[in-house]
């Protein structure tokens, strides 16, 4: 988490804790060339689930990958794609993951906990690295 926010910080990134409706937990936005990243503390159910919704949001920011959901020029899925490889790349490489699957971590659960990520995350990690094909 602290490399993350000295990145956020180094890129004149806001993170701020604030409540949001709806089932939505974190959330950045650019405006005027300055990116703020929300985090509702409410909705963040551990660390890594926090680290998560950090360094996804970071993704958005990164990268410029931001879309209104009013217009369809910009493809959401696009923009989401985009937040979480730089997100995963900038967690871990693939040779590290790798690594850890030789040494017998072979469950989502145990990479997951291994990287202190959740579970959704280490699955679109090993989705992005080609090593999970989603059977």
């Amino acid at each position: 988490m602290e490399q993350l926010i000295k990145t956020a910080q180094d890129n004149d990134i806001l993170i701020v804790d604030m409540r949001m409706k709806g089932k939505q937990g974190a959330m950045s936005q650019c405006t005027d060339g300055m990116c703020i990243i929300a985090i509702d503390p409410h909705k963040v159910k551990s660390i890594a689930d926090r680290k998560e919704k950090t360094v996804h949001e970071l993704g958005h920011c990164m990268t410029g990958a931001f879309y209104d959901a009013t217009c369809p020029v910009i493809p959401r899925g696009r923009c989401e794609r985009r937040a979480t490889a730089w997100a995963v790349t900038h967690t871990f490489t693939r040779r590290t993951l790798i690594k850890a699957i030789r040494s017998g971590l072979t469950e989502l659960w145990q990479l997951a906990d291994y990287f202190n990520v959740t579970e959704h995350f280490m699955k679109d990690a090993l989705t992005y690295y080609e090593l999970y094909n989603g059977e």
